[in-house]
C-alpha cells in the first residue's frame, strides 16, 4: 500500500465559473461513478486521471469524490504531458498490483495514455466515461492491450428511446469471437468487491496456437524429440507447456533455431537471439534456458520463477596419484614423521636403559634397533629384559606397536586397490588462482561481459581467462585436453560432456556461476501472462518441475547417475589383487635390498681397510 505521503497531485486545468455556477444535481451516470468508487474501490490506493474537457459540475463531482477517501490517490490532467508525468513516477505507481487506475473523461483520453513510458501498465484500468457516444473502441487499442483487467464504464441506453440511460459495464476479450462484452449495468449489490468489478478476461485462450521463440538445444530443458518427427520438441518445457495448455486450451508453436544462431543478449543496441523474436514482436514468448535478470525484466515480462540453477563448470578429474606410493597413503605425512621420531627416541631410551644395566640385556644400539622393529612387525621378540622395570618399559611400546600396525593394515586393504586422487578444484576461488584457462561457445549468452566486468575478483580473474570458441566442438576439446575448465549451463553441460563426448574422467565443480532464477520472457505488458504465472507455480509447488528435470536428465544419463558418478573413480574391493596392486610392496623391497647391498660393500670396504692397517 503506497503512503500517504506518496501523494502527488497533478496541475490541473482551471475551470472558469467553476465556483459561481449553481451546483446540479448528478444524474444517475455520475452516481454510479461514486457507487464504483465508495464501493468496490474503497480503501484501494488509486490514481484518478480528470479529463480537463469535462463539465464543471461534473469535474467539481469528481473532485468531491476524493475527499475523506481512507487511501492514498494520485490525480492526474490528461491535458498535461503523458511522457514528462511518467518519468517522474515510481514504478510502484506505474504497474503496482495494489494500485487501480481510473480515468473519467468526455473527450478522447489516447493522446495522454500513448505519450506514457512502457513502464506504464497497470493491472486495473476502469475507463469511466460521461460522454453520450460510445467508447468501446478503447477497449480494443493497442495502447491498452498489456492491461489485465480493463474496464469500460459508460452511459447505455436500453431497448426503448424514452428510457433513462444506465450505466453500462464493458470489458474486451481478446480470444473470444466477440472482442467486447457487456458484464451488465452498475449495481451496488451485484459489485461489492474489486474482482467482482474486474473479471478475469482470459480465462481460456479458445485454442490459440502461441508462436515460441525457442532453440532446440537446451538440454533437459528443450529440445528435439527422439521418437517424434523433425520439429517436435521434448523436454521439461514442453511436459511445463502441456501441463497448462490442457487446463487453459491453446496450442503452441516452437522454433527450432533462431535466424541469427544467437541466445539471446542486448548488443549493439538492440537484442539478439531468442529474446530478438520476442521483442520485435515476432514471437509471444520464449521458454529456454533464461535467469532473471534486471536488464531483460526492463525490456520483458519475465514469468515466476521455476527453477534455480547457474552455469556449470566441468573439468577433466586429476590423474590418479601412482600406485607404488600405495603402502605409504595408509598414514599421512605427519603420521609418518611421528612414527619416526618416536622410534628414535624409544630407541635412545632403550639403549641408555641397557648401559645402566649390571649386566646390559642387548648390547648396545646394533642389537637394541632390531629388537624393537620387531614389534611393529608383529614378530615374536625371543626373550624378554630381566629387570621389571624395563620389561614394562617394552610391554607399553608393544602395545603401541599392536595399535599401529593394527590400523595401517586395516587402512592398508582399501588404498591397495583404490585409486588415490589428489583434491579437485571444487569453487570459483580455486580455479581462479588454479594455472587452468576456461573456455566457453560464444553463442550470445551474458557471461562472457559478466566476467569481464565483475566487481568480484575471482569471477574477474575468470573473465580474464576466458576463451571464446565459435562451436561447441572448439570449445570443449581444450576441456578435454585438460588444459581448460568448460563453462556451460550446468544440466546442459552434465548431457553436453558426459554424453556427446563421452567423458567419463570428468566431473561437475561443486559451485556454479551466477545462480539465478530461471522463468519465461514474455513481450512487453502482456496482459495475459498472469495465467501462466498461476500455472507454473501449482507446477512448483506440486514437486512436478523437480520430478521433470530428474526424469528428463536421466534419459540421457540413465537412472541413479549420481550414485553411479560418485562411485565412478572406485575399484571393487572384492577383485584379485595385481601386480599393480602390489607394486609399492615390490618397490620397497627393492629398496630394501638396495639398502642392504649398499651395507654389506660398505662392510667389505672396511674389512679391507683394516686388514691393510694389520699388513
Amino acid at each position: 500500500m503506497l503512503l500517504s505521503s506518496l501523494l502527488l497531485l497533478g496541475v490541473l486545468s482551471f475551470v472558469p465559473g467553476s465556483g459561481a455556477q449553481k451546483r446540479r444535481t448528478p444524474d444517475s451516470h455520475l452516481e454510479s461513478l461514486r457507487g464504483i468508487v465508495e464501493g468496490p474501490l474503497a480503501g484501494w490506493n488509486a490514481v484518478f486521471y480528470l479529463d480537463p474537457s469535462l463539465e464543471a459540475h461534473v469535474w467539481e463531482y469528481a473532485r468531491g469524490l476524493l475527499v475523506g477517501r481512507n487511501a492514498s490517490y494520485v490525480l492526474v490532467d490528461l491535458g498535461s504531458d503523458g511522457a514528462l508525468w511518467s518519468e517522474e513516477q515510481p514504478l510502484e505507481l506505474l504497474r503496482g498490483a495494489f494500485m487501480v487506475h481510473v480515468v473519467v473523461f468526455q473527450n478522447d483520453p489516447r493522446p495522454f495514455f500513448e505519450a506514457v513510458s512502457l513502464q506504464w501498465n497497470p493491472q486495473y484500468l476502469l475507463f469511466f466515461s460521461v460522454s453520450n457516444e460510445t467508447k468501446s473502441n478503447l477497449l480494443l487499442e493497442d495502447t491498452f492491450k498489456g492491461i489485465e483487467r480493463l474496464l469500460l464504464v459508460e452511459k447505455t441506453y436500453l431497448a426503448s428511446s424514452t428510457s433513462k440511460p444506465v450505466s453500462g459495464i464493458f470489458s474486451s476479450f481478446p480470444f473470444e469471437e466477440r472482442m467486447i462484452r457487456s458484464i451488465g449495468s452498475w449495481s451496488s449489490a451485484r459489485f461489492t468487491v474489486r474482482e467482482d468489478l474486474f473479471v478475469d478476461r482470459f480465462k481460456s485462450f479458445r485454442n490459440y496456437e502461441f508462436q515460441l521463440g525457442t532453440w532446440f538445444d537446451d538440454f533437459p530443458y528443450l529440445h528435439q524429440s527422439k521418437t517424434k518427427p523433425e520439429g517436435y520438441g521434448d523436454g521439461v518445457e514442453v511436459e511445463m507447456l502441456d501441463a497448462m495448455s490442457r487446463v487453459l486450451d491453446f496450442k503452441y508453436n516452437f522454433t527450432t533455431e533462431p535466424p541469427d544462431l544467437k541466445w539471446g543478449a542486448f548488443e549493439n543496441g538492440s537484442w539478439t537471439g531468442m529474446l530478438g523474436m520476442v521483442h520485435r514482436k515476432e514471437k509471444n514468448f520464449t521458454v529456454n534456458y533464461f535467469v532473471i535478470t534486471g536488464e531483460r525484466v526492463d525490456a520483458f515480462d519475465a514469468s515466476v520463477s521455476y527453477w534455480m540453477e547457474g552455469f556449470g563448470m566441468s573439468m577433466l578429474s586429476p590423474p590418479s596419484l601412482p600406485k607404488w606410493r600405495g603402502a605409504y597413503y595408509p598414514f599421512t605425512s605427519s603420521v609418518w614423521l611421528s612414527l619416526a621420531v618416536t622410534f628414535v627416541l624409544v630407541l635412545i631410551i632403550m639403549t641408555v636403559q641397557d648401559i645402566l644395566q649390571p649386566e646390559p640385556f642387548l648390547g648396545g644400539v646394533g642389537s637394541t634397533w632390531p629388537y624393537l622393529l620387531r614389534a611393529m612387525f608383529n614378530s615374536s621378540i625371543p626373550r624378554l629384559p630381566k629387570a621389571q622395570w624395563q620389561r614394562l618399559f617394552v610391554g607399553s611400546w608393544w602395545l603401541y606397536c599392536f595399535i599401529v600396525t593394527t590400523a595401517y593394515t586395516a587402512n592398508l586393504i582399501a588404498f591397495l586397490t583404490i585409486p588415490v586422487f589428489p583434491a579437485r578444484i571444487q569453487t570459483v576461488q580455486q580455479l581462479a588462482e588454479s594455472d587452468y584457462r576456461v573456455s566457453m561457445f560464444d553463442y550470445g549468452e551474458f557471461v562472457p561481459g559478466a566476467l569481464k566486468s565483475s566487481r568480484d575478483p575471482h569471477y574477474r580473474a575468470l573473465g580474464e581467462k576466458l576463451d571464446l570458441f565459435p562451436t561447441y566442438d572448439g570449445s570443449v576439446h581444450p576441456m578435454l585436453q585438460g588444459t581448460h575448465a568448460y563453462i556451460e549451463s550446468y544440466s546442459y553441460n552434465r548431457i553436453l560432456i558426459f554424453v556427446d563426448y563421452e567423458a567419463d574422467n570428468s566431473y561437475m565443480l561443486r559451485e556454479q556461476l551466477y545462480p539465478g532464477h530461471l522463468c519465461w520472457y514474455f513481450q512487453k505488458n502482456t496482459a495475459w501472462k498472469y495465467k501462466f504465472d498461476h500455472g507454473i507455480r501449482r507446477l512448483v509447488e506440486s514437486g512436478l518441475i523437480a520430478h521433470w528435470i530428474k526424469v528428463k536428465t536421466e534419459d540421457f544419463l540413465g537412472r541413479d547417475f549420481e550414485r553411479r558418478q560418485q562411485l565412478r573413480d572406485k575399484e571393487r574391493l572384492n577383485q584379485a589383487l595385481s601386480l599393480d596392486h602390489l607394486q609399492g610392496v615390490f618397490f620397497i623391497l627393492a629398496m630394501s635390498w638396495a639398502a642392504g647391498v649398499l651395507v654389506f660393500a660398505g662392510e667389505v670396504l672396511r674389512h679391507r681397510c683394516l686388514l691393510q692397517e694389520l699388513d
